[in-house]
């Protein structure tokens, strides 16, 4: 059987690695780069660690996989009717079954100026490029401004950590640390406020206690070099951050014969194949489903469908509740799994040990541990 999965991310990496060395199994990795990307650990590389606790390379996690064949090309489209995947460079790819796991990409609902003005925190290219500008303002700026748009987790995680890696820069370049104006918007009435009111409360707390100003029901209406203008007034700022936003790709929208959408998001059946489809199953950040946009749902999505290809599940797809973890400075973080709410040193250990379990889903036990323990690893700056 062909498989043809699409996708280096949490969804798209663990499908095929379930996939790995099955008999009868042929797998196609479609991927953008030759790396795994750990999300979760993005804010770091932004503010001084390394970018080693970030990537792992698709050859070393495969590298015992005798039917997985990574291909670097980008989906364009798919046939679904003669059941092949065209990519941007023109390739053809023939499955008898696709997985697709594409991810999200920065939305900017829109907004004058934002895309050409900010920073955005969604790769690791990117977090680096912002890391320089942080480390040249650092040196430069005794106190500077920095405005982050969007306080869900993303902003939230990088606010808790400029003062702290201001202090980094001033010890490596033996200046005086500077002190940083960090200001985080956010549009609605709370911060985190996908986690419920009283994770927000305890969030906003901690960020006021960090320096953070925190300005909420706020509403962005356009962005310029160093301004961001909001509905009262306009507010200056030596780098804006965005992290306000985000959508599924442009691939689902384009084919509405192949896929049904909600809210932009692809309507999957029982057994997470898109909506009319035999022989396509979207998971991850794409699929329409109970707490999607989570790295543990993506990994609870791969591991089903693989088996459901493998023909050793035959129930409907079950949802599972993941855990919620939003680090807020050094050594500290919210931790929230349904009805249950800690905060603090505690938490920060859960997220340490749910960052280990991220790592063991892709690589041995030894080489989980060696990238686990790259936390505090700084970065060359």
């Amino acid at each position: 059987m062909n498989i043809v999965v699409v996708g280096g991310g949490f969804g798209g990496v663990k499908t095929a690695l379930e996939l790995s060395n099955k008999p009868g199994i042929h797998v196609m990795l479609l991927v953008a780069n030759n790396n795994f990307e750990y999300h979760g650990a993005l804010y770091r590389t932004a503010t001084g660690r390394s970018p080693l606790e970030v990537i792992i390379p698709l050859r070393d996690i495969f590298k015992q996989s005798k039917n997985v064949e990574i291909i670097l090309d980008k989906m364009a489209s798919i046939n679904a009717q003669k059941q092949y995947i065209t990519s941007e460079t023109g390739n053809t790819y023939r499955y008898d079954k696709a997985v697709l796991s594409l991810g999200n990409v920065v939305n900017y609902f829109g907004i004058e100026g934002m895309q050409n003005n900010s920073f955005a925190i969604n790769m690791i290219t990117s977090n680096i490029a912002l890391r320089h500008a942080l480390v040249k303002l650092f040196k430069t700026h005794k106190h500077p401004k920095i405005v982050i748009v969007g306080a869900g987790p993303s902003g939230v995680e990088l606010a808790g950590e400029l003062q702290n890696f201001a202090s980094m820069v001033s010890e490596r370049y033996g200046k005086t640390a500077a002190r940083v104006d960090t200001v985080l918007i956010e549009g609605t009435d709370k911060v985190l406020p996908l986690m419920g009111e009283r994770v927000s409360k305890i969030a906003l707390k901690r960020l006021q206690s960090l320096g953070v100003e925190v300005m909420l029901n706020t509403r962005v209406n356009m962005c310029q070099p160093g301004k961001i203008c909001l509905e009262s007034r306009d507010l200056s700022a030596d780098i804006i951050v965005w992290t306000a936003g985000s959508k599924p790709v442009d691939i689902y929208a384009s084919q509405p014969e192949v896929f049904k959408l909600d809210r932009g998001r692809v309507v999957v059946d029982d057994y997470l194949r898109a909506s009319g489809q035999e022989a396509i199953y979207v998971i991850g950040d794409n699929a329409s489903t109970k707490y999607t946009g989570m790295a543990p749902t993506a990994l609870h999505n791969a591991v089903y469908v693989a088996k459901h290809i493998l023909g050793n599940e035959k129930e409907a797809y079950s949802p599972k509740l993941p855990a919620y973890v939003v680090p807020i400075g050094p050594n500290w973080a919210v931790y929230k799994q349904g009805d249950k709410v800690y905060s603090g040193y505690r938490g920060w250990l859960v997220r340490r040990r749910a960052d280990l379990d991220i790592y063991r889903n892709f690589e041995p036990y030894k080489a989980a541990i060696r990238s686990w323990r790259k936390v505090n690893k700084k970065a060359l700056f």
